[in-house]
């Protein structure tokens, strides 16, 4: 099998790995995950991320979300993770793996799939 193919099913994996962690391992009230970028169309370079975004019910700050979604990442995923500058994004990484984690409030998240960027 190609190194690619490799590269394409690992990043699948990891998506269905974290958002399955979302929904029930984060402990968190999570409504809508979906995934973007070049991995997501088919459209990228060997070295680019898988863009998330997910919404949580009564739409929490990401302050007040992040530190301890980090936490848990690290422990029940066994990723390297940590937070963006200004909260904007969770970074996360594995041999093989980059990824951003983005939270959205809903009316943003809604719209991001209305306008095809992301795929739930």
């Amino acid at each position: 099998m190609s190194e690619r193919r490799e590269s394409e099913q690992r990043y699948s994996a990891f998506y269905t790995s974290l958002k399955n962690f979302l929904y029930k391992n984060s402990g968190l009230p999570v409504r809508g995950v979906a995934r973007w970028g070049s991995r997501t169309t088919g459209n990228h370079r060997d070295r680019s991320d898988l863009d998330v975004i997910f919404w949580i019910q009564a739409n929490p700050s990401k302050e007040s979300v992040y530190p301890g979604l980090v936490d848990k990442l690290k422990l029940v995923l066994k990723v390297n993770a940590d937070i963006g500058r200004s909260y904007n994004v969770i970074n996360i990484w594995k041999p093989g793996i980059s990824c951003d984690l983005v939270l959205l409030m809903e009316r943003e998240y809604r719209d991001q799939i209305a306008r095809r960027r992301y795929v739930e």
